[in-house]
């Protein structure tokens, strides 16, 4: 298939500019340019691919035997997707606004890019994003290793939002980690078979500078994965033709000495273990705390909760992040458990389709990938040297990545996604002679009317990328000056343009509820609190300050409401505690027994808080059960034998006990 001049230049822009562009203080991810060009490129390619077949009258579609997986795949996680807004009709705007991105993030970072990758088969093409893709790691690979000493190559200030663990153009170590696994098995394949031509010894230091990088990010489950993908790659060419042994053993010694010897990073502060250090980490959890583990056994622990509760069709796909808080909330009074995290996936592949789309759906994922890397070995063995050597190598990208994804969540976002759906549409592509081309004819009016839709809506899909971007943008630029506290009108109308932009955008709207409630308008807080619970309703800080605004209005009833959600999803919300048991003892009739739940969990969460056992055993005294306020007004000064107020209340009761006492006799 011939690829035009536009097309190239499309993937070309596509390849080199979306892993390396990123702006530090553009947006709150540096990364997000990079997704809003990517949707844009990707989109882009289509519409011109569909214009020229309704000039040609024609259109070419090209499958391979890994297409019905993959449609079924997606149909399984649409379908979950819409059978949960109609099981939860109260949150039926996050659920669309939750899902709406994940199934676009579907339709462009997965199918799109892998139908693309199927289509651009020309060798000259595939050899120009091979050493595309060589070049990027080639740079960030360079640049990370000089943020990992301490170096900063282009921004006046060294970037460390992830202590010393490089992000270089990725803007998360975890993302250009994912990144290097999936192609150095390609690179490692290309070097030992001068597949495509590239010189060896530029092959060779890139592919260090690659390790030396992923070593210095420090991200362990992509070790795995890079691990797992060298296993596949060498099974892969385990019977093919003499093999450089030079050229083999120096990629061995050079990946050995590199583990072994890898040094500190070069900076003063920050987190800078060794490989091996890193490596032994792990064993803190037996004797102490050790959050990142305690933190991913309530993010796996949430999701199976999600399986057990709807085991076959899951709570929906794009769903996780909405409901992975109330999962979270009952588990954080757990021992151990008190880690709490915010996670917008499982961190565990099994888990991120199961908890999402149930039983059903995690079959058809297994199924996928036992079809994929079938149909893998089998086109293999058709192949010559050379291409069954890079066929390997894409499968062994493709194997790495889903073992780093099996404690990582790289894969559903922008950058490593595409380089890895990409890699699986090349694997099937290896051999044109699995691949099936459909000739689709144009002619009747009703086919070009639906190729003009389709068309229309890739360019809406650009569009809303493009609105997106300019509302992250906003919305940063206000986010700065309402944490300054300045300038809080000109912050809100930053704030009111990202609206404008995007009206579902949970943190721009919690941001700018803020800022109103900070001005005194009380009204147009409490509305755009309701905005942001519109986009996300799992976040408990937006329930507290929509049940303060509504409290200050008068409107009790609503604002326990809030309260109680607010707790339901954060138990550990000292605040919220205080500030629900304020308005419970307003009409403590009513309430008796409601804020003695409360502050038996309140205690349970914080039993060294004096002020909650304090209170605990005001209530009783309140009730007249002298001696649980005598225990708790002890438990207080127990804390604090200094506590006035705990020693009075005391004395009053213990005085109240005598009396009761001498009436009984």
């Amino acid at each position: 298939m011939v690829i035009s001049r536009p097309i190239r230049s499309l993937l070309f822009l596509l390849f080199a500019v979306c892993p390396l562009l990123f702006f530090t203080d553009l947006t709150r991810n540096p990364y997000y340019t990079q997704i809003a060009l990517l949707n844009l490129f990707v989109c882009a390619c289509w519409v011109i691919w569909l214009f020229q077949a309704l000039q040609k009258n024609e259109f070419l579609w090209v499958s391979s035997a890994f297409d019905t997986a993959l449609l079924s795949l997606i149909g399984v996680c649409v379908t979950s997707w819409l059978l949960s807004m109609c099981e939860h009709p109260g949150v039926i705007k996050s659920i669309y606004s939750e899902g709406s991105k994940a199934a676009i993030f579907l339709l462009i970072n997965t199918f799109l890019i892998y139908a693309a990758a199927l289509r651009a088969r020309d060798p000259a093409l595939v050899r120009m994003l091979l050493w595309t893709t060589y070049a990027v790691c080639f740079f960030a690979a360079l640049y990370g290793i000089c943020q990992y000493f301490g170096v900063e190559l282009i921004w006046p200030s060294s970037l460390n939002p992830y202590g010393n663990r490089p992000v270089s153009t990725f803007g998360n170590p975890n993302f250009m980690s994912s990144f290097l696994v999936v192609v150095i098995p390609v690179m490692v394949a290309d070097y030992l078979f001068n597949a495509t031509g590239c010189p060896r010894a530029i092959l060779f230091i890139v592919i260090q500078l690659s390790v030396s990088v992923l070593l210095a990010t420090l991200t362990r489950s992509s070790w795995a994965g890079l691990f797992a993908g060298l296993v596949v790659l060498f099974y892969g060419i385990r019977s093919l033709g003499p093999v450089s042994t030079k050229g083999k053993a120096a990629l061995w010694i050079t990946f050995v000495a590199l583990i072994f010897l890898w040094p500190r990073g070069g900076t003063e502060s920050g987190f800078t273990p060794t490989v091996i250090s890193r490596l032994t980490e792990v064993k803190k959890m037996a004797h102490e705390g050790y959050a990142s583990v305690y933190q991913r056994f309530l993010i796996w622990l949430s999701a199976w909760g999600m399986v057990l509760d709807h085991p076959f069709l899951g709570r929906g796909w794009g769903n996780f992040e909405l409901f992975y808080p109330f999962y979270q909330g009952p588990l954080l009074l757990e021992k151990g458990l008190s880690y709490r995290t915010h996670a917008n996936n499982a961190h565990n592949e099994v888990l991120e389709y199961w908890s999402q789309v149930g039983t059903v759906g995690l079959g058809i994922m297994l199924w996928m990938w036992a079809l994929f890397f079938r149909l893998g070995a089998s086109l293999s063995r058709r192949l010559q040297e050379p291409s069954r050597a890079m066929l390997w190598g894409f499968l062994g990208g493709v194997a790495g990545m889903l073992i780093d994804n099996l404690m990582n969540v790289s894969v559903h976002f922008a950058v490593p996604a595409f380089i890895f759906w990409w890699w699986v549409g090349s694997a099937m592509a290896t051999d044109e002679a699995g691949l099936q081309i459909h000739r689709l004819n144009l002619g009747p009016a009703w086919k070009k009317v639906i190729v003009g839709l389709c068309m229309t809506g890739l360019l809406l899909l650009m569009g809303r990328a493009v609105c997106l971007w300019a509302a992250e943008v906003n919305f940063f630029k206000g986010f700065k000056m309402s944490k300054a506290g300045v300038d809080l009108v000109s912050a809100s109308h930053s704030l009111e343009r990202a609206y404008a932009w995007h009206h579902l955008e949970v943190n721009n709207n919690y941001e700018l509820g803020n800022v109103y409630a900070r001005l005194g308008d009380r009204e147009k807080a409490l509305w755009m609190y309701q905005r942001a619970l519109d986009a996300n309703a799992g976040y408990d800080e937006i329930y507290f300050n929509r049940a303060t605004m509504l409290m200050q209005m008068g409107h009790v009833d609503e604002a326990i409401a809030s309260y109680r959600l607010c707790l339901a999803i954060n138990p550990l919300s000292q605040q919220a505690y205080n500030a629900l048991a304020g308005l419970y003892f307003k009409d403590i009739t009513r309430y008796s027994s409601t804020i003695e739940a409360l502050y038996t969990q309140g205690v349970l969460a914080f039993p060294g808080d004096k002020d909650m056992w304090n209170n605990l055993g005001y209530l009783y005294t309140q009730q007249q059960q002298w001696g649980k306020a005598a225990v708790a007004y002890q438990k207080a000064l127990e804390i604090d034998p200094q506590f006035e107020l705990a020693k009075r209340n005391l004395a009053v009761v213990l005085e109240k006990q005598r009396a009761s006492a001498a009436l009984k006799r």
